[in-house]
């Protein structure tokens, strides 16, 4: 996709959230009372750095764009009167932008720029900012804690079971004060190549807000009564974050229609202590475009030892791979076999590309 079209695009979808914003709270459809980012969410709306789209929502668990970041953090720092004469002030002076790719002509420049200026966010080695771009944990962590001036290099690094991070890479810092400080929930698995959501990019950036002005050690992290989330994550199969979705075994029409979304679920739930089915595609069928009809093609590569993490309903679980098989495809009714403890069972079709047999990954919870 060329470049105008990606910023023609994300112009429709921030119209609402980008633009200057009254100071009273606000409502929106998809973000209920009981939704995990309610709070921050709302707060941020009070306080003027947020809104929603012209159709009353906010879109919570869409993707944040690098562009879309900038505004809110020069929003959440820097008041309105602040940001309109500095950017009359660029304006006037004939400033130039850091970036090839930005300009004051659109919605993000002046934010962009001001970000820039106050060392809130980097570009890339190009010269360029990607304001479309979407931002994982370890870029969002960085431009936020960057921003609140967080000394992320004072405390000693943790490492946490949770965490996908050792102590040696750029962002263990920022991971390790996010998660010491509650910024980023510690009952929760994380990547730092997991994609962050608008919801979650406004709940760390009040959480950050609110303990730097209000002189606190962390905000206690409240669970919300209710989640739908279930993703999985497989390292050395370069999986990260994907959605699974429970199935029904008795209906294999319905089943093979939640992998046009990422991976089907049988049997018990995570942390159930149960018999837990896992399933996805190794060459998937013609009529499937989706991003998934590949996901579990290289299964193989797997070993004992690997790892499996787990998010569900707003809790991690880790599964460390035990055993491997390969079973004909009469015989996978065996997997389903509850012995009474928690365990993963996953396949998929083996050989890729045809159907004879299964190869099958077996894991138990760490």
């Amino acid at each position: 996709m060329s470049f105008p079209r990606i910023l023609k695009n994300l112009g429709l979808l921030v119209l609402g959230l980008l633009i200057p914003l009254s100071t009273f709270a606000k409502t929106f459809s998809d973000v209920p009372a009981y939704y995990k980012h309610y709070q921050a969410i709302t707060q941020l709306s009070d306080l003027g750095v947020i809104n929603g789209y012209s159709d009353g929502s906010f879109r919570p668990d869409q993707m944040i764009s690098r562009a879309e970041a900038a505004k809110l953090l020069v929003s959440s720092i820097k008041s309105d009167e602040f940001i309109q004469k500095a950017t009359n002030s660029f304006v006037k002076s004939g400033f130039g932008s850091p970036f090839y790719d930005v300009s004051f002509n659109e919605w993000f420049g002046p934010y962009v720029i001001m970000a820039k200026q106050y060392s809130m966010v980097d570009g890339y080695p190009d010269g360029s900012f990607g304001p479309g771009n979407t931002i994982n944990f370890a870029e969002g962590l960085k431009m936020i804690l960057q921003s609140y001036g967080a000394d992320v290099h004072s405390e000693r690094f943790v490492g946490r079971p949770l965490l996908y991070v050792g102590g040696h890479e750029w962002f263990a810092p920022y991971f390790n004060y996010a998660s010491s400080h509650h910024l980023i929930n510690p009952d929760k698995f994380y990547h730092p190549a997991q994609l962050m959501t608008r919801g979650e990019f406004s709940e760390i950036l009040y959480r950050i807000k609110t303990i730097k002005e209000e002189g606190l050690a962390q905000v206690p992290i409240t669970q919300p009564p209710f989640s739908n989330e279930y993703t999985i994550t497989i390292p050395h199969l370069d999986i990260v974050d994907v959605n699974v979705f429970f199935a029904n075994p008795y209906d294999s029409d319905g089943a093979l229609g939640t992998l046009r979304g990422g991976m089907g679920h049988y049997l018990s739930p995570p942390g159930g202590g149960g018999k837990m089915v896992l399933f996805g595609h190794s060459s998937g069928y013609n009529w499937d475009n989706s991003s998934y009809k590949q996901l579990l093609r290289q299964i193989d590569r797997l070993g004992i030892g690997d790892l499996i993490y787990i998010n569900y309903q707003e809790k991690g679980y880790v599964y460390q791979i035990n055993k491997k098989d390969i079973l004909p495809a009469e015989q996978l009714g065996a997997v389903m076999t509850d012995y009474g403890y928690e365990e993963v069972a996953m396949y998929t079709c083996w050989p890729p590309d045809g159907i004879s047999h299964r190869y099958v990954v077996y894991a138990a919870r760490l």
